[in-house]
């Protein structure tokens, strides 16, 4: 799912989900140059139930939050709308935290406190690997 913004390009879709309100104000600041950023969730449940409606590009599913948290959001995004890209992003994980939510269908993680240009690199990255998976 694109959008044409007023300048003609096609930006990829962005679901957000953070339980911070401020986070996703950034960050939906920070991104919107670059991606056609959706309504944003504040919890796992609400991000499982837009990414499944609205089938974004992309999702930026932050580790820790209420409703099963960032693992529980990635295993059912990636069954539900297997279209979408999914990178995690959060403070301080374990390396085994990260592995597990790679495998089960993260693309990338990214920290908080990343610049915006870091997330978008890594989202655009990650986009495109996705896409070249999907591909075959």
């Amino acid at each position: 799912m694109t959008a044409a913004p007023s300048d003609g390009l096609v930006r990829p879709s962005l679901l957000l989900a953070d339980d911070d309100a401020v986070v996703r104000s950034i960050l939906t600041g920070q991104m919107g140059s670059s991606f056609d950023v959706l309504p944003a969730a504040a919890d796992a449940d609400e991000a499982i139930e837009l990414a499944e409606r609205m089938r974004p590009d992309a999702a930026l599913i932050d580790v820790n939050m209420p409703g099963g948290g960032g693992l529980t959001a990635v295993r059912e995004i990636a069954r539900r709308s297997p279209e979408t890209c999914l990178v995690v992003l959060s403070a301080d994980e374990t390396r085994e935290s990260v592995v597990e939510l790679l495998d089960a269908g993260a693309m990338a993680y990214v920290r908080k406190g990343a610049s915006g240009a870091e997330i978008v690199e890594t989202l655009e990255a990650s986009i495109r690997a996705h896409a070249a998976l999907a591909a075959g």
